[in-house]
C-alpha cells in the first residue's frame, strides 16, 4: 500500500478536526465483492425492466462499511438552535448574514418564514418559486458586504442572525477586503439596524482567549462578543459540545446567571481548539 505523503496527512487531519466534511471509510468494497453481488443479482432477478447491464453501472464502493448518520454536530445543532429561536418569536421578516442556506435557512422555510439574505458573494439560485413562497414564506437575496449594512436603515428590522459568518469578516477568505476590525464593525452594524427589542442570533468559535487563525477565522472569548454589542442585552449564551448545548449564561429575573464551570471548561485557543458559541441578544 502506498504511504500517504505528509501533505496528505495534514489535509486529512485538518478535515477531521474541523469536521466540515465526512471522511471516507478506511475500508472500501473490493472488486470481488462487486462481482459477487452482480452474480447474485443476475441469478435472483426475474424483472426484465431492471436487468443488469454493465454500461449503466454506477459503482459505489464507499457506502457499505461507512457508519450511518455521519454529521458535523456543530452545524447540525447550531442550525436547529437558530431555527428554534426564530420560530419562537416569528418576526414578519428575518434577516440573515452569511449563514448556511441548505441548513439554517432551509429550516426557516419549513415554517414559511419570510427571509432576507445578505452575503458578499453572488448567488444564482432562483428563489422566487411558488413552492418557496408558499403561505407567505420565501427568500429575498441581497449581494452586499455586510460589514456595515449600509443599505439597511437604523432601527428597521426585528430579527437578525449571523451563524458562523462574522468570524470570517475582513480576512479575504470569501473575496471581502482585508479589514482587521471588520468583525466588530459588523456587530456594531447589527445592533444599529435592529429595532428596540429586536433579536440577534449569533454563533462564532469560542475558547478561553481571543485568537486569529488567518485566513480561516477568529476565535473569541465570549466576553469579547458581549462587550462589542454594548447596546444590547445578552439573553442566553452557550456552546455546542457533541450533540448538546452547554448553557453558560442566561438572563432571568432581571439578572444574568453565569455557569462559571461551563465557561472554565471551554477549550484552549492556543491549541487551535474551540467550540461553537451560541449567543442570543435583545436590543435595549
Amino acid at each position: 500500500m502506498q504511504k500517504k505523503t505528509l501533505a496528505q496527512k495534514i489535509v486529512r487531519e485538518t478535515l477531521r478536526l474541523f469536521g466540515k466534511y465526512p471522511l471516507p471509510s478506511h475500508k472500501m468494497m473490493s472488486n470481488a465483492e462487486i462481482a459477487q453481488d452482480k452474480a447474485t443479482y443476475t441469478r435472483l432477478n426475474k424483472d426484465a425492466r431492471f436487468r443488469l447491464d454493465s454500461k449503466w453501472d454506477y459503482i459505489c464502493k464507499g457506502d457499505k462499511y461507512a457508519p450511518n448518520g455521519v454529521v458535523d454536530c456543530q452545524y447540525f445543532i447550531q442550525d436547529m438552535w437558530g431555527a428554534r429561536k426564530v420560530l419562537e418569536h416569528k418576526p414578519d421578516v428575518h434577516y440573515d448574514v452569511g449563514s448556511s442556506v441548505f441548513g439554517f435557512i432551509a429550516h426557516l422555510l419549513t415554517f414559511n418564514q419570510k427571509i432576507t439574505l445578505l452575503d458578499i458573494r453572488p448567488m444564482n439560485n432562483q428563489f422566487n418559486t411558488s413552492f418557496l413562497n408558499e403561505r407567505g414564506g420565501g427568500i429575498t437575496y441581497i449581494q452586499s458586504n455586510a460589514t456595515r449594512l449600509e443599505n439597511i436603515a437604523d432601527d428597521s428590522i426585528q430579527s437578525l442572525s449571523a451563524l458562523c459568518s462574522v468570524e470570517h469578516f475582513g480576512l479575504g477568505r470569501y473575496g471581502d477586503p482585508i479589514e482587521p476590525d471588520a468583525w466588530e464593525s459588523a456587530l456594531k452594524a447589527f445592533q444599529r439596524v435592529l429595532q428596540s427589542n429586536g433579536r440577534l442570533y449569533l454563533s462564532v468559535p469560542v475558547a478561553d482567549e481571543d485568537k486569529l487563525c488567518f485566513n480561516a477565522h477568529r476565535i473569541y472569548k465570549p466576553q469579547t462578543i458581549i462587550d462589542a454589542l454594548d447596546s444590547m442585552q445578552i439573553v442566553q449564551m452557550g456552546y455546542i459540545k457533541d450533540f448538546d448545548v452547554i448553557e453558560c449564561m442566561k438572563w432571568e429575573n432581571n439578572s444574568l446567571h453565569i455557569n462559571q464551570n461551563a465557561l472554565d471548561s471551554m477549550p484552549k485557543a492556543h491549541n487551535r481548539a474551540y467550540y461553537t458559541g451560541l449567543f442570543e441578544f435583545i436590543k435595549n
